[in-house]
């Protein structure tokens, strides 16, 4: 059966969300930060570049991440009464959104302030670290939309 139109808000705020939120790690780690590199001929003003982009960034992500939490236990506690494949989809969900919280926050938080006071033999070191993390968060993204298909299908 289809979703009721009180349950589509819900449902768009929640795929949408998540599929800007991989669209946006996706276009970073494999497309912007590659390519604008080979634009500058000194890393220092590679990351005056990069920091004028993401700057007032991450309460805006943590706005949308807020949004993506809140659909997901509304729709959660819609259907709470879909069974135990249902319940253990829905809780490796969880787990995957907890992970890819924490390491954003760890990038916000930990990551970008020694970025931006790292000496230049430094950087390449900790651009690993964010090119890592963020191919990390991109897969444990891409997955969680993955068991939210699977959840929808298990619910019937």
């Amino acid at each position: 059966m289809g979703a009721t139109l009180a349950e589509l808000l819900p449902i768009g705020i929640h795929v949408l969300g998540g599929g800007v939120w991989i669209g946006a790690m996706v276009f970073s780690v494999f497309i912007l930060h590659p390519r604008a590199e080979r634009f500058f001929s000194r890393a220092s003003e590679f990351e005056d570049f990069i920091f004028s982009v993401v700057h007032g960034a991450r309460y805006k992500v943590l706005a949308g991440i807020v949004a993506i939490v809140l659909s997901g236990v509304a729709l959660a506690l819609a259907h709470r009464d879909n069974g135990a494949a249902w319940s253990w989809l829905v809780a490796a969900k969880v787990v995957l959104l907890l992970v890819s919280l924490a390491l954003f926050l760890h990038v916000t938080f930990t990551l970008w302030p020694r970025r931006v006071f790292a000496r230049e033999d430094e950087l390449p070191a900790v651009r690993r670290q964010f090119w890592w993390i963020g191919v990390v968060m991109i897969v444990c993204n891409a997955a969680n939309m993955g068991l939210g298909l699977l959840a929808r299908v298990a619910r019937g």
